[in-house]
This record gives structure tokens, sequence and C-alpha cells, in this order.
């Protein structure tokens, strides 16, 4: 019954998937003798957090006097610390919430732990982790953020079967099935900011923005390029422009990255092209792939391929990949997985 409570605080988290940066996504549920009491969910960074919009909507709902005795279902460990808002415990508390069920702890020094301590110092029950790799799942970004104050990097790619992304010529659209770019405006949905190699803007001149989503919110843009380009290209022209990247040495990328992460940027989505791939994973910057793979074969000597840069010398310099998940697209599938970094 935990996981059925918990999958619920999970899905009231992701209501607000984009939007909570660089706050975590959090979910919650309140239930008592089984019955609903009220969800809630952290929806902006100064808004309630997910406990607090629970409590509230349940007082709204004239479920107050239910509060009392109740369960409480959250995806993170409560805040026990004054920020933009109060701290979740005393709102737990004073509600007269009678136990925590929690997802995974928070590791952000401020909280890990004490949140649970001041809970039980009150008589609160505490049981968990339940479900806890999909709750740190849906937060890795915040929790790399904090740990290391740079973003989570993402390399996504669209290639055909035999690792292809485009003809010689660039053509590249549409490699992929609606389905799995429909999952890419998702993923941009979800983070920070996004960038493309300079051929990638020439051939396929995006805006990179997020599409076919409803409430958007477009990602901060980069664009890898030793030089200058022309500002007339799509990335430029809409609100926000873009920015160059230019780093190219491991060191470089490292400090690019805690660039990032000093204005808050928890997560960058790398969309290619086939240098920018090889790049960042030759700097060991890359924490996940996601590649959509189209059933197609298209051939070529000089296609172009999703990963390019120097020819490797011999097997042992390849990357290895852990934690590998298949999950169908349409007619595609999308390869999630992790880098393994010698």
């Amino acid at each position: 019954m935990h996981e059925k409570w918990m999958q619920r605080a999970i899905d009231n988290a992701l209501k607000a998937w984009g939007h909570t940066s660089p706050n975590p996504h959090v979910g919650a549920v309140i239930v008592k003798d089984g019955e609903v009491i009220a969800d809630g969910w952290h929806k902006k960074a100064g808004t309630h957090h997910a406990e607090k919009d629970a409590i509230t909507n349940a007082k709204e709902a004239g479920r107050e006097d239910d509060l009392y005795g109740s369960t409480i279902y959250v995806t993170l460990e409560p805040c026990c610390t004054y920020g933009r808002t109060e701290p979740c415990t005393e709102w737990i508390m004073d509600a007269g919430i009678a136990k925590v069920v929690y997802g995974c702890t928070d590791s952000n020094p401020e909280h890990a732990g004490r949140g649970f301590n001041y809970l039980l110092q009150a008589g609160v029950e505490i049981e968990g982790p339940i479900l806890e790799e999909e709750c740190l799942a849906i937060n890795r970004f915040f929790f790399k953020w904090i740990d290391e104050q740079k973003p989570y990097v993402i390399l996504k790619m669209a290639q055909t079967l035999d690792g292809k992304i485009a003809t010689e010529s660039g053509q590249s659209q549409w490699i992929t099935g609606a389905e799995a770019r429909h999952e890419v405006q998702k993923l941009r949905q979800g983070c920070d900011a996004i960038m493309v190699g300079s051929e990638t803007l020439r051939q396929d001149n995006p805006s990179l923005n997020v599409r076919e989503i409803e409430n958007p919110r477009h990602p901060k843009r980069y664009i890898w390029s030793r030089s200058d380009l022309d500002q007339n290209f799509k990335a430029f022209t809409q609100e926000g422009g873009a920015t160059y990247c230019r780093a190219q040495s491991k060191n470089e990328w490292q400090y690019f990255l805690s660039q990032l992460g000093g204005e808050e940027i928890t997560s960058l989505l790398l969309e290619g092209g086939g240098f920018l791939a090889s790049a960042a994973l030759k700097a060991q910057i890359v924490d996940e792939i996601q590649f959509f793979i189209a059933p197609k074969i298209l051939g070529g000597e000089d296609s172009r391929s999703s990963v390019s840069g120097l020819n490797p010398l011999g097997l042992d310099e390849a990357i290895e990949l852990e934690n590998m998940q298949i999950t169908p697209c349409g007619k595609d599938f999308l390869v999630t997985a992790k880098p393994v970094y010698k």
C-alpha cells in the first residue's frame, strides 16, 4: 500500500516538471484510513512546498479535522529550515499529522536527516524510504547541483540503428517519429539549459524552444563554437537569445559547468551534433545519455555519426555504459544509460 501512495506523490511532483528549478520536484499526498484527504506538490521556487500545499488544500476543502492522526506521503525528506517559505516540519507538526512516509532523504546539508530528527522529537512516526530509486531519479538534476554546484549533463541524440544522425549533406529531419520527438520536448522542458554545436545550428537552424507542451518553460540556449556566428539564426533571434560556449579542454568544460551552477542552472541538455557529443564525452562531463534510435539503416561512409571526433586506436578506448534502460517510443526506442569513465 505504501508504494501505491508514494507513486501518487511522485505523479504529483511531476505535475510541475521543469518549473521548480533550482528547487527539487516534490509531491505529497495525505491519507487517513485508506482515503485521500488531499494532494499537493511544489509548483515553483518561492511557492508552497508540497507538504504545505497538501495541508492547505485539505483545510480549504474543509478536511482540517481529518489531518489529525493522518499519514503524509512525501517524495523528499521534509525541510526544517526557514528560506523563502516556512519549514515543512512545522506545518506537519501543527497539523497533527501522525506519520511521515518518505521517498528519499535530502542531500542538502542544511536538511539531510535533520527534518526527521525534528519530527521524531515531536512524536511523529517516520517510515521510509519507499520507491527510493524513483524518488531519487526525478531529482537527479537537483542532487548533482546541490552536491557539486554543477549542472547534471544529458547527451541526447536521435539516430538510425547504424548510428547515423544525418546524411553527408546534413539532412536529418526526421530520423525519429512523432512520439520520440515529443519525448524530446518533455526533456527540454525539464532542463534549465540546452546546447548544440555550430554545425547543427547551420544545418538545422533550431529554435531550441519547447513545443507541444502545455505551459512551456524554455531552456537557456548555448551554442558550442570557437567563433561567432550569423546572428540571424533562430537560436539568437528568440527571446533571451543564445550564449556561446568556447570550452575545449576538460578544465575549460569544468569551469564552464561551474559558471552555470553559479547561475542556478541545475541541468544542461546537449542535443548534438557528433563533434559536440565527442567533445563532451572526451571531457567526461556527460552524466547520462538518451539516444533515440529509429529502426532504420542509413549507411554511407560519409553519413554523419552520432559521435564523431578522432579515430580511437583500440577498443579499450570505448566508453562503457551502466544502468541501461531500453524504452519503446512509438516505432523508435530510447536507450538511457550512464557513462563509466576510466
